[in-house]
Order: C-alpha cells, then structure tokens, then sequence
C-alpha cells in the first residue's frame, strides 16, 4: 500500500495536499479521514471537494446531517457526486439504515461517487476493504502531521507519483500553495507559469532581492 507522511505547517498546506487527494479521486473511491477533534478532518475534506470542483459556498460540514452530498462540476474520469459522511455522532453501524446506506454504497463503493468518512472507525465494517486511509494528528499549535495511505489499485493513475513524491509548493508568482500534483507545480496555474517564463525571456523578470553572491554597491 503507498503511503505518504508530511508535516504540515499550517491549513494552506494541509488544503494543498488534501487537493493533491482530491485530484486523483475516481467514482467509487472511498477516503477514510481519521483524527482527533481539532485535527483538521473538515478543513481536508472541504478541501478534496473544491478540488473536485464543488464550489466553497456550497460545503458545509454534515456533523449534525450526518450525509451531505454534492455534484462536482463533471469532466471525464470523474466522479458524478461526492458523499462526505461524519460519523462522529453514529454509535454503530446499526444507525445506517436510517440514512439510506444501502442506496449510498454499493458492494465496492457508490459506483458515480466518491466517498469521504470522517470517523471512519464508527462505521468500520460498513466500509469496503479497498480504501484510501488519512490519517491527521496535532503535532504543534499550528503544524499536523498527514499520513495518506493509498490501495495498491490507485498507482497508475495520473498525480499519484507527484502526490507521494513531492511536497506542496509556495507559487512564485502568486505565493499561493500549489499541491505537490498540480498541472503547473510549482505554478499555481499555466498562466502564471507562463507569464513567469514570458519576463524571463524579455528580460523584465525582477528580483526582489540581490541574488546570491551579487554585490550591493554598484
């Protein structure tokens, strides 16, 4: 199973490698986030949901719901809706069937969605086998630690090598993070790769401060 640890230093970095998660999601995955209160399990999970193109006004956290589903914007190969379960307040898998599980997961997975469960350990045997696993844990008053394990079946596709190898980037341009799988990484987005590359090319690119070894008097 491909596994992953990074510590983070504060929630832009935590969102970007919940991003990074997001991207690679496929209908009928199921992502368990585990945690303590306080770890930053919403805050990832919102994260993976815009990732996946549903808008932020639109998240909400499903801790009194339970359920909250959502239809991401659609592009091939991804998934129809997303189901985000907090069963922080579920005293077993026998509280399910008031939720319609039946009809939210099939044998392997709801087949159009992917899934995300916030205590996941509530509803253990409910869960298919075959799961991606995060794992969130306070490491200092701002930093957390992440562990992503991912089953063995997610390899191949697309963004899973840069998720396991690289960590997030601080944009050059933007300063804003970039997940460690973003098309333009360290870029936050094409255009500003190629706007970096453009004042390269013409000479325009300005340094904000003397480059290593440059003298200060001219």
């Amino acid at each position: 199973m491909p596994k992953v640890e990074r510590t983070s230093t504060g929630e832009p970095y935590t969102a970007a490698m919940a991003a990074a998660l997001g991207f690679v999601l496929r209908a009928g995955d199921v992502v368990a986030l585990s945690g303590p209160l306080g770890a930053g399990k919403t805050l990832f999970a919102r994260a993976v949901a815009e990732a996946l193109g549903v808008p932020r006004g639109a998240i909400s956290s499903p801790t009194f719901v339970v359920v909250n589903q959502y239809a991401p914007a659609l592009a091939p190969d991804r998934p129809a809706r997303l189901i985000h379960v907090d069963a922080y307040r579920l005293r077993g898998t026998d509280e399910l069937d008031a939720l319609g599980w039946d009809r939210l997961m099939g044998p392997v997975g709801a087949p159009d969605a992917a899934m995300l469960v916030e205590w996941p350990e509530r509803i253990e045997s409910a869960l298919p086998p075959e799961r991606a696993r995060v794992t969130l844990e306070p490491a200092a008053a701002t930093q957390r630690l992440i562990r992503i394990e991912l089953p063995d079946s997610w390899t191949r596709r697309k963004g899973v090598r840069e998720l396991l190898e690289r960590e997030p980037a601080t944009c050059p341009a933007s300063r804003q993070p970039v997940p460690p799988n973003a098309p333009a990484y360290p870029f936050a987005s094409p255009r500003l790769r190629d706007a970096d590359l453009f004042c390269w090319l013409t000479g325009d690119y300005r340094a904000s401060r003397p480059l290593e070894g440059e003298s200060r008097e001219q």
